[in-house]
């Protein structure tokens, strides 16, 4: 009986974090009992489980007599969060570049080469990132500041990203940023590391980081 109930929290789990990954359920929006027990096929003490390991993810927030919102979208903490992302990592970045030695320099190849071949979204989602390339993706970001030389400023610029994850996640759904080349940004990132070029790589960061916001902030304000 319990393995049956792993199972069906398991699945319901999945798919909901994936609708909220997916933009599919909005920031914001208010979770029903009844509509998710309906849409997920599952009863209403499967769904408090699932919604409690949402909620520890922060991916749902509960308000007292108001029950559980997908977390919203805030345009206040996405501009404060990505400024200072942007000072941290690029900072890190440049001391990487400035600091780093060969075997960093292999690091940042490997782990764009991962990257590079990994595929983005999932085949059978293509609003879904997959969890590979998310993976892939974290490893070689956190490689181009590894060589900083300062344990705290690595250990910032973590949680920082760690901070932006799902804002991240959104805006390919959200922010309906198809047309864009990730595949190029992290190219020519790689080659500003390779060239030594701290200004570069610094410039090149910033405006990787931005365009995140940049997205989401226009689906906000044109009411999508």
């Amino acid at each position: 009986m319990r393995q049956g109930a792993n199972t069906l929290n398991g699945a319901a789990y999945d798919r909901m974090r994936a609708d909220i990954l997916a933009g599919r359920l909005r920031p914001g929006e208010r979770l029903k009992f009844a509509a998710l027990s309906e849409r997920y096929g599952t009863s209403i003490s499967v769904l408090r489980e699932v919604l409690a390991k949402l909620s520890a993810e922060k991916l749902v927030v509960e308000a007292p007599r108001q029950g559980f919102r997908v977390i919203p979208l805030s345009p206040e903490d996405l501009e404060d969060l990505t400024a200072v992302r942007c000072d941290i990592e690029c900072m890190a970045f440049r001391y990487s570049i400035e600091r780093g030695d060969l075997a960093w320099e292999s690091r940042v190849i490997a782990a764009h080469h991962t990257l590079e071949n990994t595929r983005m979204t999932v085949d059978s989602d293509p609003e879904l990132f997959s969890e590979e390339w998310a993976k892939a993706h974290s490893h070689f970001h956190l490689t181009l500041f590894d060589a900083c030389g300062s344990p705290r400023l690595c250990d910032l610029a973590i949680s920082l990203r760690d901070s932006a994850e799902l804002y991240r996640r959104w805006s390919r759904p959200i922010g309906k940023d198809r047309e864009r080349d990730i595949a190029g940004e992290h190219r020519r990132l790689m080659e500003a590391a390779l060239a030594r070029d701290a200004d570069t790589g610094a410039e090149r960061l910033r405006a990787h980081i931005a365009r995140t916001t940049h997205v989401l902030l226009e689906a906000v304000n044109a009411g999508d």
